[in-house]
């Protein structure tokens, strides 16, 4: 039986280009699904082509969460799962942003969400799950030109992380799930496929973010970062390390960035290659920073039993960085110098000098 066979589940911005691809994901589940969103005759389209019910949700008036809360509380009594998949964007220079735009980004990316999860959170199921559709690689990332989205992003990401944390000392089994999708084929971010193409940045299909949402439901993750391992410690490192990561990629990534939003021509680029290697060498990098805690820790004023799961912790941490590093490092070595490690080309080409 499909997990989310007969469960309600509550899909907000449910029109857009996300939104329709996760709510024919959650109705082939077998889910009995409540479709929201601004537009009216979009979402009762949809709600007619899906048979779901629908209730109009508009992020710029409050009251609005307040009539979403007991609709389901009225239809279905409780709600299993909420997945906000609404999100606004304003890609250019911070100074050339309106007021107007800035206060959009806030209602819709960080306002309006809160508001959603305090309005829905009495109706939740005791295993509930609430997830919330982010920004690329852990919505942290502040790209330029990104620079007032990201931060909207990035207040989410934290709220997310401090209602579980809220919610885990009530001793609540809801979760609030923070997911970064990666760049999708939808017609929201079609404008923007030769960026994400010149940073070597794959786009993938709607349906495969909605399939990916929908694990990550499934195991009841608080976080996932789409973009595999490549995006996860890349994001880690930006995180931890900031000039690291400038140092390493996002100098470059900012040049093209200042290129297509100058309207220059961007070509497509070999930066997925590049994003192996930077992100192999931001590993190895971790990992002599980890042991190099781990050389301080015996002149840190800590406990002794602190010191030693601290250790272990590090000796963890520092091995698993090392290898992922060296991992992602040699595949790199092996795409690039793959014909120099063929032994036929180290004396001569095949039999050709012995016959001569």
């Amino acid at each position: 039986m499909p997990i989310f066979e007969n469960q309600i589940v509550v899909i907000v911005g449910a029109t857009g280009g996300l939104g329709r691809a996760i709510a024919h994901a959650f109705t082939q589940q077998g889910a009995r699904v409540l479709l929201a969103a601004r537009n009216r005759d979009a979402l009762n389209a949809l709600a007619t082509e899906l048979h779901a019910d629908a209730c109009a949700v508009d992020f710029q008036d409050a009251a609005s969460f307040d009539a979403l809360r007991e609709f389901v509380r009225e239809r279905f009594g409780h709600a299993d799962v909420l997945v906000n998949a609404t999100g606004a964007d304003v890609r250019k220079t911070f100074d050339a942003h309106t007021r107007a735009e800035i206060q959009n980004l806030l209602d819709v990316n960080l306002r309006g969400a809160m508001f959603l999860t305090h309005a829905l959170l009495p109706v939740m199921s005791a295993r509930g799950v609430m997830a919330h559709l982010g920004g690329f690689a852990d919505g942290r990332l502040a790209l330029p030109y990104y620079t007032a989205d990201a931060a909207t992003r990035a207040g989410l990401a934290a709220f997310c992380e401090g209602m579980n944390r809220e919610l885990q000392l009530r001793a609540s089994e809801i979760v609030v799930s923070y997911f970064s999708p990666a760049p999708a084929d939808t017609d929201a971010e079609r404008p923007y496929h030769a960026l994400w193409q010149a940073l070597g940045i794959p786009i993938v299909p709607a349906e495969r973010v909605a399939q990916e949402l929908l694990d990550a439901i499934a195991k009841r993750k608080r976080r996932h970062v789409m973009g595999g391992i490549v995006a996860r410690a890349f994001a880690k490192l930006n995180a931890v390390a900031p000039s690291l990561a400038d140092a390493l990629a996002l100098r470059a990534y900012g040049k093209t960035l200042s290129k297509f939003f100058s309207g220059e021509p961007v070509a497509r680029s070999g930066a997925r290659a590049h994003w192996t290697m930077y992100a192999g060498v931001a590993l190895v990098a971790l990992s002599v920073v980890l042991y190099g805690a781990l050389f301080w820790l015996p002149f840190v004023p800590l406990e002794l039993e602190i010191k030693a799961g601290a250790a272990g912790a590090l000796v963890v941490g520092g091995e698993i960085a090392f290898w992922s590093g060296g991992v992602l490092l040699g595949k790199e070595v092996v795409t690039r110098y793959r014909k120099y490690l063929d032994p036929r080309t180290w004396f001569g080409r095949g039999g050709k000098n012995e016959s001569a």
